[in-house]
């Protein structure tokens, strides 16, 4: 549980910022990039917790977490350093 509060909130963010690389979102709330932006990372987030009872224990959520966040967090900063 508490793997997938962290993790999945890390996991969520990241997600979000590869979503807003590749949709170019801007600081207007009002475009349909930026709204889709907004309420992304809570559906994703709780998806993760509900999710995370399903590992076998603790210690699998928590290496299985870990390991997917990295691969976003680094398919991010890859992103990030092309497209900027």
């Amino acid at each position: 549980m508490l793997a997938g509060l962290i993790l999945g909130a890390t996991l969520a963010i990241g997600l979000m910022g590869i979503l807003g690389l590749l949709f170019h979102a801007d600081a207007q709330l009002k475009t349909a990039a930026s709204q889709i932006l907004r309420w992304f990372p809570g559906p994703v987030w709780g998806l993760v917790v509900a999710f995370s009872f399903l590992f076998r224990s603790p210690r699998h959520a928590w290496l299985t977490l870990v390991l997917v966040n990295a691969v976003v967090w680094v398919l991010f900063f890859l992103l990030h350093g092309v497209m900027a």
